[in-house]
């Protein structure tokens, strides 16, 4: 039996080729595939091989050696740390918005998803300019917050980390939200009542 399965293997592709349909499928398929070769996959292994010759064009690791010692690796570290507090932020922010529009009628899960998406298309020196205004040292949250007499207002919210992960936060919201909406809308509210009836808690049925 498994003589005849692997005598029969290599007949499988050969029959797949030898239809039309495929042969048409891949047709159309080449140009898109070629498009990304020389635009996409060509530009980043030149970059790559660059990254690994000398000056007197040897190859070498030291490019790399430096990118992981000194100021590279502290702007490295940095990067990835404000990346990885945005991603957090974003996903928090994010479920706990999903899951109230998810739970709202169409009419108004539209119009709150409106609110979430159309910041987004508005340029970004424009969304820069207003987060300035909101959160400098006479901004809206700085006066609310003194008004409030909130210890140690106004605090500085600009020109440090906590700004930038305000401003690239706000930056990937809106992808969080639409993913996670999708998949929230999908979920048949019965069995969230089901479960209630069954005896589970609330923590329960929104985990």
């Amino acid at each position: 039996m498994a003589a005849t399965l692997t005598a029969n293997a290599p007949a499988r592709p050969r029959k797949l080729l030898a239809s039309r349909k495929t042969r048409v499928g891949i047709l159309y398929a080449l140009p898109v595939v070629v498009y990304l070769l020389v635009l996409f996959v060509y530009p980043i292994f030149t970059t790559l091989f660059l990254s690994l010759k000398n000056a007197d064009g040897s190859l070498t690791l030291h490019w790399y050696a430096e990118a992981l010692t000194g100021v590279n690796l502290s702007v490295l570290i940095t990067t990835l740390r404000i990346s990885a507090e945005t991603a957090l932020l974003s996903l928090v922010f994010g479920f706990i918005l999903a899951n109230a529009i998810s739970r709202l009628k169409p009419l108004w899960a539209a119009l709150a998803m409106l609110v979430v998406v159309v910041p987004h298309f508005i340029s970004a020196l424009v969304r820069t300019y207003g987060w300035i205004i909101l959160l400098g040292d006479k901004g809206l949250v700085n006066e609310t917050l003194a008004a409030m007499s909130v210890p140690g207002a106004p605090f500085q919210l600009l020109y440090n980390e906590l700004g930038v992960v305000i401003g690239t936060t706000s930056m990937m919201l809106p992808y969080t939200v639409l993913l996670l909406y999708g998949v929230m809308r999908g979920v048949d509210r019965r069995l969230l009542a089901a479960a209630s009836s069954m005896g589970a808690g609330r923590v329960t049925i929104y985990l």
